[in-house]
């Protein structure tokens, strides 16, 4: 090779392919073979990057790629990602709050969220475009990844920019949205990553899902015991307990869902709040706490926990204001074959929500189930003595089925109303048209039928009495 091209060739630095071995290097012989096409073999690499951006723009016709972009355009819209890019950065930042004294991280806070700040050692889940000063369609997007699912990330382990970090440890979780405007040495260095990143101040638009502390316990495990008693700390340790404990809870790995409450129980008993409020949502929280754990002990099988768990709500607060411990203590007592106790606390949970359809077929069920079972009973203790049961023939009358059914509607209407209510049926109805209006009106609780008179003048009435 000729010595202007050897030159050419080392006017940037080489990277070596594989590592060198310091002993090997200072013990024996070492050579290095150089393979002089890296430089177009680079550049291919560089390319490829640049492609794999976007891979569905690729291949396929100018008209494809302008709706592949129309598409991209279209889900920032909908996701509230869209660049806002009748703005400079200029005007942007002019609106924005400084994260660090450099300014290189900028925050424009759209939607503040819900809970205490980001921890650093978070896992968060959201979605972000980035762009370019004064486009449309994002460079980088979690739109284009995971199938566009929203992207879960681990903070704290290097696994994104460092300006990214930074904005979102300055929000509160577990929702929120906001605008981070990074400055090169905030994100990809003051270089960029040609040809794809121009080193450029970037702008991204962030909407944040969910935050699972994940190492709460731990710090607050290190911490002095006094700092250990404080409202706040209590509070922000629990959530993140609870947090923690919903997403197992959904897994279904409800041993370890138990462990966080029993977790989030001792968290609570060291707490020494100040004044009422503080007292007050320490209440709830406990109330939460063991609501939660006799639905978990529920799931595993293990009733007798569950009822220790609502008799101990109960110390703390009325049991009879909180319809699902209501249900779950019914649940318990249904497990352990106590049928007619658990009637009676579904029935003290239907109370407090009336329109709970899970309550009303669940208690729906065990009342035919327990009237069934009378019913068996019945014939049981029939055939031991050795009677035999009288078999009732049900009566058919001289009458139409839509007069049955017109009968049954009004019947149900008025056993239903809360007050004295009475109907007047007109007069010169059939002996038999009576006597079905005796027989379905006898089916309904608190129904009397009433007769005045003889022949075609006699007035039939139903009643609904007081009890």
């Amino acid at each position: 090779m000729n010595e202007d091209k050897m030159e050419k060739v080392f006017q940037d630095p080489v990277q070596l392919s594989k590592g060198i071995n310091l002993r090997e290097l200072m013990t024996s012989a070492t050579e290095f073979h150089i393979d002089m096409d890296f430089k177009k073999k680079q550049s291919e690499m560089c390319l490829n990057m640049d492609e794999d951006l976007y891979p569905d723009l690729d291949d396929g016709e100018d008209s494809d790629v302008e709706d592949v972009l129309k598409n991209i355009e279209d889900s920032t819209d909908k996701l509230m990602l869209a660049s806002p890019e009748y703005l400079s950065f200029s005007e942007l930042s002019a609106k924005m709050v400084d994260c660090v004294p450099s300014g290189d991280v900028k925050i424009l806070i759209l939607e503040e969220g819900d809970g205490p700040l980001v921890p650093v050692d978070a896992e968060v889940t959201l979605h972000y475009a980035a762009y370019w000063e004064k486009t449309k369609i994002p460079f980088d997007s979690t739109l284009t990844m995971n199938s566009g699912a929203p992207m879960t990330i681990r903070l704290g382990a290097g696994r994104i920019l460092p300006g990214l970090e930074v904005g979102l440890t300055t929000v509160h979780g577990p929702t929120a949205r906001f605008h981070l405007l990074l400055q090169p040495a905030a994100a990809w260095g003051p270089r960029g990553a040609p040809p794809r990143v121009r080193p450029e101040p970037a702008l991204f638009i962030i909407s944040l899902y969910s935050v699972r502390d994940m190492y709460a316990t731990a710090r607050f495990n290190d911490l002095p015991m006094e700092e250990q008693r404080k409202f706040e700390v209590t509070v922000k340790i629990v959530d993140a307990l609870h947090s923690q404990a919903k997403d197992i809870f959904a897994k279904k790995k409800y041993k370890k869902a138990i462990r966080n409450y029993q977790q989030s129980m001792s968290v609570l008993g060291l707490s020494q709040p100040k004044n009422e409020a503080e007292e007050q949502q320490i209440k709830k929280l406990k109330i939460i706490v063991y609501v939660n754990l006799a639905i978990c002990y529920y799931k595993i099988n293990k009733p007798k926990y569950t009822l220790i768990m609502c008799e101990n709500l109960d110390r703390i607060s009325d049991l009879d204001k909180h319809c699902k411990a209501l249900y779950y203590y019914g649940k318990a007592h249904q497990m352990l074959g106590k049928n007619e106790d658990a009637l009676i606390y579904y029935k003290r949970a239907l109370k407090l929500e009336p329109k709970n359809k899970e309550i009303g077929k669940t208690l729906a069920e065990l009342d035919d189930y327990l009237k069934r079972s009378a019913v068996k009973e019945k014939e049981m203790w029939q055939n031991a003595l050795g009677s035999a049961p009288v078999e009732k023939k049900e009566k058919v009358y001289n009458v139409d089925e839509d007069f049955q059914n017109g009968v049954r509607d009004m019947c149900q209407d008025l056993a239903g109303r809360n007050e004295y209510s009475k109907f007047d049926l007109p007069t010169g109805m059939t002996k038999d048209e009576v006597d079905c209006i005796k027989s379905l009106a006898s089916d309904f609780e608190g129904l009397v039928v009433l007769e005045d008179g003889e022949g075609k003048r006699k007035k039939v009435s139903i009643v609904k009495k007081m009890a």
